[in-house]
């Protein structure tokens, strides 16, 4: 289990190139759910062969796995690698697209002529409004534009310019920093530790201080504060205005990047955009979805609150040029898989295409929207080139190419080695088959694998008993609203005429409201998600063979996500052979904090008997098992506690201490030596 751990480390830093291909929220890790499928391989007395078969060959050839929450889809994939047939449902066609693409990825070809061809076509037209007079230096292509959304002050009439402050860019290597006059946006570049920019204009400028600070927006005329997000009853997409570019010179010696202030010309370059998109919406109708964004059971309601009420408000013009003519082009390409390559491309690159994205100032490239699996607002947003190779977070030719490599490594496969680096996999399988939609078909033995978008509460379409192992990841009951986020991209797709029945229908929306994943922690929320996982789980054990098994990951930090996890165990006819722990993430990111449980409950689970329910029947725990559950949870946490490194902390032992307990819950009438489940889940509330 360290070992593992230390995987998923190295992991979080540099994943498998196919699970990079498009972005999913909370996708699990490649070393976790292969680390599960080598456990399942071997009996008890080979527990010193772990890593021989982890490095070389999982024996899955022959067996059926099912996963009733796709999601990013590393169960299926991992499990298909290992010589698997699979099957996979989930209610969000997103993931299923994601998914669909990871298990076909050696049937596409990056260097068809025809994507090629489309490529030179799209960007000759969009390239020349990329591009900057630079006085005493000529024209230059630019890689970012720097926009800064405007506000007028309620109180005195004033238009400002809403900065978090005003640097473009920093160096620490280099000791130095770019950074901007407030006045007239003059660039100039100063020691990392100057506090103050005097311009030659007059101005003299607190860099820090900008008119922007934890989310208060303060009128620099009048000094009156408001919050960044009271825009009125009926608020109105913000206004931006283009005050600084970062172009790059080439010669020789290579490229170089340069910022500078955005002049008059370059604003004329950006209108000329805009005439050309109105042209063509106007003679051919709009590309870019129009769809409002859903309102109804949101758990988030940015962007809503900012203004945005469509998709389409989320790009400024330019970029509408460029994703109309590029999706347009790519509705036009006739071989199948040439067009589905492109689509995945295009859907990836949005992300760092829409005014939703930032800049990180260290680094100097751009952050992605959806970076912290939020809409996390932009008041200063890039927009980047889209058509540079090589250089440019996100740009087409860049996202093609990362594409390209998950291909390749599709191909040709190599595992994360405990020992270090990489080693090439002795276990893959090239395969040119088109997954299909049908799970008859993988049972019939006709297709290796089969993905539907559905809801896993009715599994109709597999027959009793025909399942050898579910493996599968479900919902964190509030943690993410999968599909709030996805909507985004499913708005898209539906214009770019990918997105499968019933939602190639572009006035549908992703199933925000039906989707297992809680919105709000309603008491009528809450008795929803345990009703509901309840009957999936129900569902997987009537379709799972006599001695299959079912395995599952978890972790929360929320009683009542435990007890909804318990009632539908106990309910469902599955007990619980084993829980243990798993590193589930790779190193802190954007959204992690000292709370944050970085270990999931791996939950190993075997079909009995369905219990005969009564009126009298609740779900409990014996009193013995609570007390067992806290102490083989407290020996984890001394025995992973350590190694500092792999970061088992209180969180995760009480993570796995509630799983513990919830694997030992049965239905049963009540007895003075059991405990119903919510109390002997609130005996580890505070650790105690």
């Amino acid at each position: 289990i360290p070992e593992i751990a230390r995987l998923a480390l190295r992991e979080g830093q540099c994943s498998n190139p196919l699970y990079r291909v498009h972005r999913w929220f909370a996708r699990r890790l490649e070393s976790q759910f292969r680390a599960i499928l080598t456990g399942l391989s071997l009996e008890p007395h080979e527990a010193e062969r772990f890593w021989d078969v982890y490095l070389g060959e999982v024996p899955l050839e022959g067996a059926t796995v099912l996963d009733p929450f796709v999601g990013g889809g590393t169960s299926l994939v991992e499990a298909e690698r290992c010589g698997a047939s699979v099957i996979g449902f989930d209610i969000d066609p997103v993931a299923t697209f994601i998914t669909r693409f990871e298990l076909e990825a050696t049937a596409y070809d990056p260097t068809a002529p025809e994507i090629a061809a489309l490529c030179d076509f799209v960007s000759a037209q969009i390239a020349p409004f990329h591009r900057s007079t630079i006085a005493g230096v000529g024209e230059r292509v630019v890689l970012h534009h720097f926009w800064v959304e405007c506000r007028t002050c309620d109180t005195c009439g004033t238009s400002f310019e809403v900065h978090p402050h005003y640097q473009l860019a920093y160096s620490k290597e280099k000791g130095g920093q770019w950074v901007f006059c407030k006045h007239c946006h003059e660039v100039s570049e100063l020691s990392i530790d100057r506090k103050e920019l005097r311009c030659e204009c007059g101005t003299r400028t607190r860099i820090a201080q900008g008119t922007l600070s934890q989310g208060k927006v303060q009128c620099p005329s009048c000094g009156t504060v408001s919050k960044l997000r009271d825009r009125g009853d009926a608020p109105k997409r913000p206004e931006w205005r283009l005050f600084a570019q970062e172009y790059i010179e080439e010669s020789s010696a290579g490229i170089t990047r340069h910022f500078k202030k955005a002049t008059k010309g370059d604003r004329i370059r950006y209108g000329r955009a805009r005439r050309m998109l109105n042209k063509i919406e106007e003679t051919e109708g709009r590309f870019a979805p129009d769809r409002t964004i859903p309102t109804e059971g949101r758990s988030d309601n940015r962007p809503l609150i900012h203004g945005f009420n469509s998709y389409r408000d989320l790009f400024n013009a330019r970029q509408l040029l460029h994703l109309t003519m590029l999706g347009k082009a790519i509705s036009r390409v006739e071989d199948p898989g040439s067009q589905r390559l492109l689509a995945m491309a295009f859907s990836e690159h949005l992300t760092t295409n829409c005014m939703y994205t930032a800049y990180a100032f260290g680094y100097r490239r751009i952050s992605p929207m959806f970076s912290i699996h939020s809409y996390r607002h932009i008041t200063r947003p890039v927009e980047i080139n889209p058509w540079l190779d090589g250089i440019g977070r996100g740009t087409f030719p860049n996202v093609l190419s990362k594409i390209a490599k998950a291909i390749e490594f599709a191909k040709a496969p190599t595992e994360l080695d405990p020992k270090g680096g990489r080693q090439a996999s002795h276990q893959h399988r090239t395969s040119t088959s088109e997954v299909s939609m049908h799970p008859w078909k993988v049972l019939s033995g006709s297709s290796r694998a089969s993905i539907s978008t559905k809801s896993s509460e009715s599994l109709q379409e597999i027959p009793d008993d025909s399942i050898d192992l579910i493996l599968t990841d479900p919902p964190y009951f509030d943690n993410l609203s999968y599909s709030e986020l996805s909507d985004f991209y499913l708005a898209w797709h539906q214009s770019l005429g990918i997105a499968e029945p019933p939602y190639d229908e572009r006035s549908m929306s992703a199933p925000i409201k039906t989707n297992l994943a809680l919105t709000n922690r309603t008491e009528e929320s809450i008795d929803d998600y345990q009703t509901r996982l309840t009957q999936i789980f129900k569902e997987c054990h009537r379709v799972l063979k006599v001695n299959g098994i079912c395995v599952f990951t978890y972790h929360h930090k929320a009683i009542s996500a435990w007890l909804a996890v318990g009632v539908a165990l106990a309910r469902s006819g599955f007990s619980c052979s084993s829980v243990l722990p798993l590193r589930g993430e790779g190193k802190g990111g954007l959204h992690s904090y000292n709370g944050t449980i970085k270990w999931d409950a791996v939950f190993v689970c075997r079909k009995t008997t369905p219990p005969n329910l009564s009126r009298e029947s609740i779900v409990v725990v014996p009193r013995s098992a609570v007390q067992q559950a806290k102490q083989r949870a407290a020996a984890f946490a001394e025995e992973l506690g350590k190694n500092r490194k792999i970061g088992f902390r209180t969180p995760d032992r009480l993570n796995l201490e509630r799983a513990m307990i919830v694997a030992a819950a049965v239905c049963a009438p009540a007895q003075p030596h059991l405990l119903p489940l919510l109390d002997a889940l609130k005996t580890n509330a505070t650790g105690g």
